[in-house]
């Protein structure tokens, strides 16, 4: 069984720096780094820099090899967990009687995407309409948008805002909202 470890700010940057493909091992010696990793480095400095690196690949959660630096199986299931655990809707205290609906058709090959999108909806509170329709009276459409971009899913993804919902009194009970 393997030990659960406590990952740090740092930690998390890097993680998430290296899930979108921006850094490479050459780019440490470059003064145009991703600028989470730039603050980092400003910090630390390169040396604290490289000590986080290896810290990650001793952990298993980072692959170094020749110019690049990829994220293992093990890292990309901490990857997922450190956007769920930050991904939250801000829910206002007065409702603006507006409907936000997210309708997604993800294909089958970016399931694990997928699984991800639908966990955050559930998440932040999202009512389930249909498979892949999802209500929330909080203006998300931000958030869902950078969400969506950052698992590579925007085209997929599409968030619309009504007035009115064929179900709107089972909508607003669910939510807890008051009607004026």
């Amino acid at each position: 069984m393997g030990r659960r470890f406590k990952l740090g700010e740092n930690e998390k940057e890097i993680i998430k720096v290296i899930g979108l493909g921006l850094l490479v091992v050459a780019s440490l010696a470059l003064p145009n780094l991703p600028l989470a990793i730039n603050s980092i480095q400003k910090v630390r400095g390169n040396k604290g820099l490289r000590k986080l690196l290896k810290q990650l690949k001793k952990k298993n959660v980072i692959y170094l090899g020749g110019e690049k630096i990829k994220l293992t199986a093990k890292g990309r299931k901490l990857l997922d967990e450190i956007y769920l655990s930050e991904f939250k809707i801000v829910k206002s205290e007065k409702w603006d009687k507006k409907w936000r609906l997210v309708s997604y058709d993800i294909p089958e090959i970016y399931k694990k995407s997928r699984n991800l999108f639908r966990k955050v909806l559930e998440n932040n509170d999202f009512y389930q309409v249909h498979k892949s329709l999802w209500v929330s009276p909080y203006d998300c459409k931000e958030e869902i948008a950078v969400f969506a971009k950052n698992l590579g899913l925007s085209k997929y993804v599409i968030v619309m805002t009504t007035d009115k919902l064929p179900n709107q009194k089972e909508m607003i009970e669910y939510f807890g909202l008051k009607e004026n």
